[in-house]
């Protein structure tokens, strides 16, 4: 497997081995762990990447269509393709978002 170890999203210590937790590039785990950073995070709040991130959705409902754009400008042509974006309400004001990439 090629690719490279970085962080992992949400950093964290590796209490196995006593070192910070990494992930391999070249993994589904580390192409969810970038969808995972890039929702949880509001455009804006990196101040080195001001256009990582979406709007924040706590007081509108969750655009999809919004996020692959704000996605696909962010990163460009990447490993990760989303295929599928599935949002469900759970009691009228909760939505769950569910990303499918490959």
């Amino acid at each position: 497997m090629s690719g490279q170890l970085v962080l992992s999203y949400p950093f964290r210590f590796d209490m196995r081995n006593g070192k910070f937790a990494t992930t391999n590039t070249a993994t589904d785990t580390y192409k969810a762990q970038q969808i995972t950073a890039f929702l949880r995070t509001e455009k804006g709040e990196r101040a080195l990447f001001p256009d990582f991130g979406i709007d924040d959705p706590v007081f509108n409902t969750f655009d999809s269509a919004a996020f692959l754009d704000s996605f696909l400008g962010f990163y460009g042509k990447t490993d990760i393709e989303i295929q599928e974006v599935e949002i469900t309400e759970d009691s009228g004001s909760t939505q769950d978002v569910a990303v499918r990439f490959k």
